[in-house]
Parts: C-alpha cells; structure tokens; sequence
C-alpha cells in the first residue's frame, strides 16, 4: 500500500448524526412509492463536515497503478455476502493479501476456491448450523482473523391501503407486512446473529468482526420499518457483542452503496443529481476494512458504529469520511 495510506488518520465524530438512507439491495412491488419517497428525503439531506486534509483520496487509490500486490500472508477472512456487489469487491480487494472464504446463497464463481452456500430460507439456527460446518470443513484447525457480515436487503412496507377492501384483503395485507418483517430479519439480522456465533468458536483473539449497518437505522424509519427494525436489532447485536468478547467489533453505516440496483432506484440524471455524489463506493469501504486487518492501532474501539459520508465529484474525484457517532 503506498505511502499515502500509511501516512493517513481516521477522523471520528463523537457525536450523533442526523439520519440518512441506508444500504439498498432489492425493492419489492409491494410499498415501493411510499418507501422510495422516503429513500429520497433522506438522501437529499445536507452533510455539511468540515474537510479534513488528513483524508486519504480513496476512490483514486483503486487503480492498478497503485496497489501494491503483496505476498500472501496465512490470514483467513470469512466473507458472508460475498456474491454481493458489496462483498465481492470486498474479496477482490483483500484477497490480494489474505486467503478469503466467501459465503452466500446463491451458487459459486470460479473465483472463490473456498466457498460455503447457505440456506437461502431457515431460521437463525439452520443458518448457523450451515456456516459452522462449513468454515469447519474449509479451514480445519487454523483460525480466522477476520469475519464481515456484507449480505442484507432492502423492502419498504407494504402499503396499508390495500388492507381496507374488506376482511379478506385485511388478512392479506397482514399477511404480507408480516412477510416483509421476516424477510428483513432474515437477510440483515440473521447472518450477523450466525456470525458472531461462529466467530467465538474459529476467531483468533484480537481478530476483527464488521457488519454493514444502516445510517437510517439510527432514527425512526417510517415507510421501511421492516428493513430499519433490522439493521436497529444488527447494531444493539453488534455493540453487545463488542462488549464482552477478546475481538473488535464494528458496525459500518453507509449512506447508500453506489450499486447498479441503487442507481436505478434514484431514477434520476448522473450529472446534474447531487445525490449521485453522495453514494458510497463499495471500494471505498473495502480499502477501510483493509486498514483496519492490517493495522490494528487504527481500528475504532470494539463495539463502535461507524459513519460513513461519501465526499465525491462529478469529475470521478473524491473519497468517504468514516466518523464515528457510537
């Protein structure tokens, strides 16, 4: 890693930020219109931060001309998600110095020689169950030193309206807003539940344990109260966790993920929207995470949720700040 990297500092914020939109996968048809209105509130929200010059131009680190490959070392980082846009850029940036073990539910790529497929549906308990064995039969005897929780969703709430055509319709809209909960819970709250579970098993002392959690989540999130009611339960799971446990544990909160699915939910023209600077590059949380495994002086304290503001321009410049609000 160059210079530069080495040289930075991290600036942390001891103080609670307003609240802003969170990590967006999937929209179901189901509450879209009110849920995308409030996506767009939160993001058209202003971010004033005084500039810091100690921060390092993230995004154009990620150039080819500019990594340094080193060699490998006999680390293993365990990457839940990492068929995701999130995660794969998270195995591509850290496999160049750590051995990765992907893990998700949906099948393989020829890029991961360790993999484990979990159960796409279950309970907590089949997920847990499925990741044990599998981290058992991948590494044996040796530890892991890092494990990131990048797998989770998005659905805004079922619109209540539909309910109000007579019992029949009552019942399934109930049936439908409950569905949304569990869903939520399933993809944001389960896998970091399953996580830490493993992790008191095959996690070295002083490893590290990352979730991604949501801006949103840190106030009331109304049109998303499924997805929001998660990442809430991901990070008091996260904070309590990094209270009693010999690892570092940290909740990363991103704005929104500069992903093609996102993109298209803004539905609005690149280079004339300013919410379009505003999106977080999955790299720029990438190269963060990479400090924070090869540098343990720089983590934030176990148990820290974290912020995450992106600082782009519409030149392709820019980079994120990472402050610390818990």
């Amino acid at each position: 890693m160059t210079s530069v990297i080495a040289n930075r500092t991290m600036s942390f914020v001891m103080k609670s930020m307003p609240s802003s939109l969170a990590v967006a996968a999937s929209a179901t048809s189901t509450g879209q219109i009110s849920s995308l209105q409030t996506f767009h509130s939160l993001l058209g929200q202003q971010h004033r931060q005084r500039p810091n010059p100690h921060r390092t131009n993230l995004r154009s680190i990620h150039n080819g001309q500019h990594r340094d490959l080193k060699t490998k070392s006999n680390k293993h980082v365990l990457i839940l998600g990492s068929r995701g846009v999130l995660g794969s850029t998270l195995a591509d940036h850290l496999s160049d110095e750590w051995n990765i073990l992907g893990a998700d539910v949906v099948p393989s790529q020829d890029s991961f020689n360790d993999y484990i497929r979990l159960p796409q549906h279950g309970s907590v308990a089949d997920l847990s169950l499925c990741l044990y064995r599998g981290i058992s039969q991948h590494i044996g005897d040796k530890k892991l030193d890092a494990i990131i929780c990048a797998s989770g969703g998005w659905a805004g709430d079922v619109d209540p309206d539909i309910g109000s055509g007579g019992e029949e319709e009552e019942e399934e809209y109930v049936k439908e807003a409950a569905g949304v909960v569990e869903r939520m819970m399933r993809v944001n709250y389960y896998p970091v539940v399953a996580g830490s579970l493993v992790g008191q098993k095959f996690m070295n002392r002083g490893g590290m344990f990352i979730i991604i959690g949501a801006s949103a989540a840190l106030s009331p999130t109304p049109g998303m109260i499924g997805y929001g009611s998660s990442k809430a339960a991901a990070h008091h799971y996260l904070q309590t966790f990094g209270a009693d446990t010999p690892v570092t544990s940290v909740g990363i909160l991103p704005l929104m993920l500069d992903t093609p699915a996102n993109r298209a939910m803004l539905a609005g023209d690149d280079d004339n929207d300013d919410r379009y600077t505003k999106l977080v590059k999955p790299i720029q949380i990438a190269q963060e995470i990479g400090e924070w495994i090869r540098n343990p002086h720089l983590r934030p304290h176990s148990g820290s949720l974290v912020k995450v503001i992106a600082k782009n321009r519409k030149d392709g410049s820019g980079g994120a700040a990472f402050h610390l609000v818990r």
